[in-house]
Formats: C-alpha cells, sequence, structure tokens
C-alpha cells in the first residue's frame, strides 16, 4: 500500500518545519544573558575649564573673550571602586577603571557682565565635547571668587568583559571591545577664585560631575547596570597681560575619583578680549 503527498501538503509541511526551527533558534537567543561582568572600562575626560575673568574690570562694564588653547597628557586609567554585579552575583566585585583621555585643543566664546561689585557670565565652547556655562561672582581690585555650572554633549567609549551561560550551563566569555560610542549628556557644578598681582594672575577653578548617572549594558538584553563614581576637576593657572586684551596663561589639571588617585596634564592657551 502507497502513500502520496500532494504538493500543497508538502509545502505546508515545509512551513512547519521551517516555523519550528526558527522558534528554537529564538528561544535560544532569548537565553542568552550575561551572568556576571568581570572588567569594565569607560571613557571619562575633565570638566571645562571654566574660568573669571583674571582681571579687575570696571564697574557697569560688558565685554567678551575668545580663548583657545592646547593640552598636554597620556592616557591613564584610574581605578573606579564600589561596582558590582547584581542578583546572584552581587558579591562579585567588577574590575572598572575609568579611561582618563584628552582631546589636545580647546576653546570658548564667553560674555562677561559687571555691575559694581557682581558680574555674571555665559560661555559656549569645546572642551571634550561641546559644552555651556554659566557663572555668577564678584570682582574686586585685588582678587575675584565665583561659582559655576555647565552642561555637556560628548561621546563615550565603555568596553567590558564578562560571562555568559550557555542552554547547557556552561559560562562563556561575553566581551565588547569594539570601540563603540554613545552620546552621553553631562552636567556639573564647580567655582573659581582669582588674585590679581600687577599683569600677573594667579587662579584657580574646579567642578564636580559624574560621567554617567548610571551605566546599563543592555546587548543582548539587560545584564548590568551600576552608578558611576563622581570626577574632581582642578585646574591651577598663572595668566600674564601681555596688553589689555591679551592674556598669556599657562597651567595644570589635576583629575580625582572620589578624592582618590589623580591623573595630571599641561595646558597653555590665549585669550583675546574686547570691551
Amino acid at each position: 500500500m502507497g502513500v502520496s503527498f500532494s504538493g500543497h501538503a508538502v509545502h505546508r509541511l515545509l512551513a512547519c518545519i521551517l516555523a519550528v526551527s526558527l522558534a528554537g533558534l529564538l528561544t535560544s537567543c532569548a537565553s542568552t544573558k550575561m551572568e556576571y561582568a568581570k572588567e569594565v572600562e569607560m571613557d571619562a575626560y575633565p570638566g571645562p575649564n571654566i574660568q573669571g575673568i583674571n582681571r579687575y574690570l570696571k564697574e557697569n562694564t560688558v565685554g567678551s573673550r575668545l580663548h583657545g588653547g592646547f593640552i598636554v597628557s597620556k592616557l591613564e586609567h584610574l581605578g573606579v571602586d564600589g561596582v558590582e554585579n547584581k542578583d546572584e552575583w552581587d558579591s562579585v566585585d567588577v574590575d572598572s577603571k575609568y579611561r582618563i583621555t584628552y582631546l589636545p585643543v580647546y576653546g570658548s566664546i564667553d560674555k562677561f557682565a559687571k555691575g559694581d561689585l557682581f558680574m555674571m557670565n555665559i560661555g559656549f565652547g569645546i572642551y571634550h565635547g561641546i559644552y555651556a556655562s554659566t557663572s555668577v561672582g564678584i570682582n574686586t581690585r585685588h582678587f575675584e571668587l565665583g561659582l559655576s555650572t555647565f552642561q555637556r554633549f560628548t561621546y563615550q567609549i565603555i568596553n567590558y568583559l564578562g560571562y555568559e551561560r550557555d542552554d547547557e550551563g556552561n559560562l562563556n566569555k561575553l566581551e565588547n571591545f569594539d570601540n563603540e560610542n554613545r552620546l552621553v549628556f553631562q552636567y556639573g557644578a564647580g567655582a573659581y577664585a582669582s588674585l590679581f598681582l600687577g599683569p600677573v594672575t594667579l587662579s584657580y577653578n574646579g567642578n564636580i560631575y559624574r560621567p554617567n548617572k548610571s551605566v546599563i549594558i543592555d546587548k543582548p538584553i539587560p545584564q548590568f547596570k551600576f552608578a558611576t563614581p563622581y570626577l574632581f576637576t582642578n585646574n591651577f593657572l598663572v595668566s600674564y597681560w601681555y596688553n589689555p586684551t591679551t592674556e598669556f596663561q599657562l597651567g595644570v589639571t589635576n583629575i580625582l575619583v572620589d578624592f582618590n588617585g589623580g591623573h595630571w596634564s599641561l595646558n597653555a592657551g590665549i585669550s583675546l578680549w574686547s570691551f
């Protein structure tokens, strides 16, 4: 006795086999997850170099500054504490590092306005991304003090190395060192102070910000999430006023992670003023 199949039945049978195969494949992909992370590296940059006027400015004066310069530094890694896995692996710490990198040049355009004593500033610039800043303070004949804020858009690379568990319960290495950029929004606050000594000005400015409020690694599915520690940026500067509208500057920048570690760089710049 023979069994025969019509062409339509054969097509339906093949379609069913294909559907079952695809369902199995999708189920296999969905079951892939990171069991725990072992290493994480992420880019971190110093906060913008937001300065005061660096000289005494007469009352009821409005001025503009065009500032630019270059940075000399080397790539360095600073350890990040307190990054842990979650769920059943929450007791396993992650070997985490900030990768401190620098763009070699920076620049800004600032607008200042001073009343009798108080002054304010609005600025836009390029400093490891595109940023906007505001500051308020006092400007006297011998010194100035002020507070500042900034908002910045920049690119960041986050690389990780971890382990995933396959369908058979084995742990396999899972890593991403493809240097994929992601756009991030950062914001911070700081302060500045300057001492006027004739044509020479000694100044300091610093700020605090968090490169990421949180980091979520979500490929292929959410795998781990953690908050990043704060970065403290400190700029120590010496300015020389060649004339009332030209300022040369030399300084060093120090970066701390939650007041720990440290990274130093050298910077030099020039400012051109108009009143």
